[in-house]
Order: structure tokens, then sequence, then C-alpha cells
């Protein structure tokens, strides 16, 4: 199947246009972002309007239930902005869902359905219909209450996906030092995204939605991409005996797809860097799920050279299990351990024991956060010796973290 189909896109019309006449196939579901839609039934003088849709709102929906015909013509009154949905972006996320989810999602576009068709015709007033209108204004508030949401969704994954082609995602990069004399050591890679209207955009805006529509496995490896063509540029700053790393972030999402491995080989491959430069940071979402699939995967990517770093170590509830379990080089203490151990002796003493268990299996271990040069003296005292925060440096641009290295 073609990967396009699988994605939502956007459709303009103009104001009279039609977008679908009764009686044609069945093939997309429209879901309004600007303007309004008429839905007509009926042809030639028996035509009548059935509806008059507006921003939310969903028609053509029998298109991702059954194939068939039309049962109703659609025209745009004004001029209108649709997200397409087809049946095959319907069964690409609902895939993997419990089948009663699914079942359940069938049901509720029929009450959909039902609900648009009591609000739109002409009821009675006798007192036979009072529950019914009860029962579909509560259908109605409960749509209305997430159409914003899903518009919004909606909106951003399409502006996700014009990023990627027109290369909005940028690479920040942090320094990581030895805490004894402050040399670089290496970088970690940062996104940003440069948006053309709304400026700088951090990652927490943006990469949630990203990973729940399967955009985060490009801008990862664009991340990767970029990392790689920058690795050579920062390595002639400097000697040949202190060539720093740089690390890229791999969301779990990466790990439910068998080819991840050979995409990454690609990179290295079409770059023609040295793997060894290149660490991997990942989050123990890796492992949720299949585990034994996330080992073997883990396996093949060490295999192509690379170093592996469990980041955010310590937040989740099972990350002492990995450190055996998994192909694991390295561990980053999350920052907010370091945070709360400028002043809780208990905290402390957890950095501590993290650090000692790191020795205990010899993996390598970064702190992050450190933002005064008394949370770099206390780390150092209990054997961490590498580190990144804002004492050293925020995350800088490529040609600024350049000039830092001459």
């Amino acid at each position: 199947m073609d990967k396009n189909s699988l994605h939502v896109k956007r459709k303009n019309f103009k104001a009279g246009e039609i977008i679908f006449n009764e009686g044609d196939i069945r093939d997309n579901a429209y879901i309004i972002d600007k303007g309004k839609v008429d839905i007509i039934r009926g042809q030639g003088g028996k035509a009548s309007k059935f509806a008059t849709l507006t921003i939310g709102d969903l028609f053509g929906e029998m298109a991702l239930m059954e194939p068939g015909l039309r049962s109703a013509s659609a025209i745009a009154t004004e001029e209108c902005s649709t997200f397409v949905i087809s049946s095959n972006v319907l069964e690409d996320r609902l895939k993997g869902l419990d089948p009663v989810v699914t079942s359940m999602f069938n049901m509720l576009i029929e009450r959909y359905r039902f609900s648009r068709i009591e609000k739109d015709k002409e009821v009675d007033d006798s007192n036979d219909h009072a529950s019914n209108q009860s029962a579909t204004s509560k259908i109605l508030n409960d749509f209305s209450k997430r159409k914003a949401v899903a518009l919004k969704e909606l909106g951003l994954e399409q502006e996700i996906r014009y990023a990627l082609y027109k290369d909005h995602f940028k690479p920040y990069l942090q320094p990581i030092v030895s805490l004894s004399d402050r040399r670089i050591v290496g970088f970690e890679t940062l996104i940003r995204w440069h948006h053309p209207e709304r400026g700088i955009i951090m990652p927490d805006e943006f990469i949630p939605a990203a990973e729940r529509v399967n955009l985060i496995q490009a801008i990862d490896r664009k991340m990767l991409e970029k990392a790689c063509e920058i690795l050579p540029e920062i390595h002639k700053m400097v000697s040949d005996q202190n060539k720093p790393f740089i690390s890229v972030n791999l969301s779990g999402v990466n790990f439910e797809d068998d080819s991840m491995v050979l995409g990454i080989s690609d990179v290295f491959k079409n770059s023609q860097i040295d793997p060894k430069h290149i660490k991997l940071e990942i989050t123990e979402s890796a492992f949720i799920g299949n585990a034994d699939k996330a080992s073997k995967i883990l396996d093949g990517l060490k295999a192509l050279g690379v170093t592996i770093s469990l980041d955010d170590f310590g937040v989740g509830y099972s990350s002492l299990g990995y450190l055996h379990k998994f192909a694991i080089d390295g561990i980053k203490i999350d920052r907010s351990f370091t945070a709360r151990a400028r002043d809780n002796k208990k905290s402390m003493d957890i950095v501590s024991a993290i650090v000692g268990l790191a020795k205990t299996f010899d993996l390598g271990v970064i702190a992050e956060g450190i933002e005064t040069q008394e949370d770099a003296d206390s780390l150092m005292k209990i054997g961490c010796i590498e580190g990144q925060g804002y004492l050293y440096s925020k995350p800088l641009t490529v040609e600024d973290a350049m000039k830092i290295l001459a």
C-alpha cells in the first residue's frame, strides 16, 4: 500500500463547488476546517437541503464504514477547507486497538449520523420527542467538546508534514562536558521547529502529536541525518585525540518498526561517517510492549557500531531492570534528580546510588540539568565525570556550537 494513502490530506473548495454528488462511489470522509457545506438530498426539482454543516463537522462518513454509493450531495456554500479522511487512514489509526474499541467507534459514527439528522430535521412539538431531543443534545455536546481538539490535531499534523518537506526542523546542540576541566566531549542534538509564522517552537509542543500520528520516525531520521552532516564539521575543529560524539534522541515509537535498523544503517552509509561517534538516546518507552523485539533491535543498532544511552534514568518504574537485560552502554541522570539533589540529601543519595550502580555495570554516566558549580562539585564527589546544563551552555545553533570549539 502506498504510504501516502495513509496520510490525512487537506483539500480546499471554492464557493458553489460540488464536493461529491448523490450516487457517487463513496471514497473519503471530510472534516470541515473552514467554511460551510450544504448536504442536499434528491436531484433536479426534487432536491432539498438536508443540513448545513460548519467548522468541525464530519460528512461523507459512511465511506469509512462500508463501500457503496453516496446517499446525498455535498456542496461548499462558501470558500471551504477540509481534512480528507480515507478508509485506509482510519484503518491505519485503528490498527492494534482492542476490537471492542473499534466496534465502539463504529457505533459512535452511527450515533453521530443519527444526532445530526435529529438536529436538522423539523420535529413536532409533541412530548414524545422531548427525551429524544435531550439524548441528541447530550451526544452533540459530547462531540462538540472534542471538535476543537481534533481540528487542532489535524491541523498540526498537516503543519508537521509541511515542516518536514520544507526542512523547518533544525538541530540545536547542547555541549556535554567533562566536569573536571569543562572540556567538550560531545553534543546532544535537540530539535527546534523554525515555524515561518510562530517563530521557534519547542519540542514539547509538537513531539507528542508527531508520535500519535506516526511522524516521529521521519523527524528522528531527519535529526540523525543532520547530526551525521554536522559531525565531520565538528571533528575538523578539534584534534584527532579529542573527537566529540553527537547524541540523537530516538522515540520509543521507532521500536515498533522492524525496518528501523536498516533505515539507520542507510543514513550512516549515505553520510559515510563512523557510527562510533554517534550515541543514540532512548527512554524506557522503547521497551514497553514487546521487550524481545526491542532487545533484537538494540542488538542490531549495536552491531552498526553506535553506543546506546538510556535517557531520563530513574524517572520510570523499571529502569534498574533494563541495565542488565538490554544492550545499553550508558545512562543519563534525569535533570529532576539533579535539581532536587541541591537541597535534599536523600535525592543526592539516590544520585550517588545510580552512579555506583552504573559503575558496577561498567556504564557511562552523564548528569543533566547542571546549573551551578555547586551541582558540578557535588556530582564529581560521587564519581560522576560528565554532564550538561546551563552552567556550561544552553542549546546552541550549529553555527554558535562551532564557535565555541574554535
